[in-house]
């Protein structure tokens, strides 16, 4: 969504403070322990983490030493049903109430990380993020020209090199820079009106549908701004790269913060539907891609000897080579 517009708005922050309910907002959550870092960014980097995490969190903290990186980590006793479904009902372990509570804690910008995340690289855009005045910015399918996803697979010769060959898995086709699908292990939250007004938002449409993902809350709340509300035109809104939340399955991509594993399948979640017409997003409003992909659909990758194959009667055949470097 384009920026349009730079005049502070009150009703931004009234509308942090009410959205919650009857309890104000952000609410208090109960902390553990707190791993901690100094650095020398403008923006502290937020985690929670709950018991079973803490030698991710651990790792997360150590890279973030390694860069310079303020850190804020906090263990907290469960998350919300919203991450897990295995997780607790009690709304004041959301992602969006535990970022904010970190914006009003620490007065600057937030980069929010899921535990199991770490830093392979400076992550120089987060800086630019907070001098051009982003409120928000996050990973987005629709936006992104190419996200094909890739997993390895065995191979029929029982080649002794792990993560060697990898198939197509999936991919998003739909195309659309103002449409919202996130993947949320990280998220980027100016201490800004507007910011906080998002987040606000997206804790109350997690808090409306309890059994649903997050990030399907997310997508919801931002796909349904209208041009009646002061957020629509006043929250500027950036996409992250694949770089910047680099799953595994994209072996194409460098990480500048990577996330090691495959994300929980979303089917364990129940579909938000379409509450009074409104939907969680709207594909009328995309187009179909056109750009070409990296390889073909139907083929095996060798990341090895970076080789485009087939399959072959069982057997994993090269048909040419490839430019394209690996990170698996």
């Amino acid at each position: 969504m384009p920026y349009r517009g730079s005049i502070f708005w009150i009703q931004g922050v009234i509308r942090c403070l009410i959205m919650a309910g009857s309890k104000p907002f952000p609410l208090p959550f109960e902390s553990l322990r707190t791993i901690s870092g100094k650095g020398n960014k403008p923006f502290i980097v937020g985690a929670m983490f709950t018991a079973a995490y803490s030698q991710k969190a651990e790792r997360l903290a150590a890279s973030c030493e390694k860069f310079a990186l303020p850190c804020v980590l906090h263990e907290v006793p469960a998350v919300h049903s919203s991450i897990s479904v295995r997780g607790s009902a009690d709304l004041s372990f959301t992602k969006a109430n535990f970022i904010h509570r970190l914006l009003q804690t620490h007065k600057k910008p937030v980069l929010y990380l899921d535990a199991d995340c770490e830093f392979i690289s400076q992550p120089d855009l987060i800086t630019d993020l907070v001098n051009s005045g982003c409120d928000f910015a996050i990973y987005n399918w629709f936006a992104d020209a190419y996200n094909d996803r890739f997993k390895a697979v065995e191979s029929a010769r029982d080649d002794p090199v792990k993560n060697r060959f990898f198939r197509y898995v999936g991919g998003m086709d739909l195309y659309s820079t103002t449409q919202l699908a996130c993947s949320g292990a990280v998220q980027f939250y100016r201490n800004s009106g507007a910011a906080r007004a998002l987040l606000s938002r997206w804790h109350q449409t997690i808090a409306n549908f309890p059994e649903c993902a997050d990030d399907h809350c997310m997508d919801f709340t931002y796909n349904n701004l209208t041009r009646r509300s002061l957020l629509y035109w006043f929250l500027k809104t950036r996409w992250l790269p694949k770089a910047y939340m680099r799953y595994i399955f994209w072996i194409y991509v460098e990480p500048v913060i990577n996330h090691p594993d495959f994300p929980a399948p979303n089917s364990d979640f129940k579909p938000i539907g379409r509450p009074g017409g409104r939907r969680r997003f709207y594909p009328a409003l995309m187009a179909r891609k056109k750009t070409a992909g990296l390889f073909p659909r139907g083929c095996i990758i060798d990341a090895e000897q970076r080789m485009v194959c087939k399959l072959v009667d069982g057997e994993i055949v090269p048909v040419e080579r490839t430019e394209q470097n690996f990170w698996v």
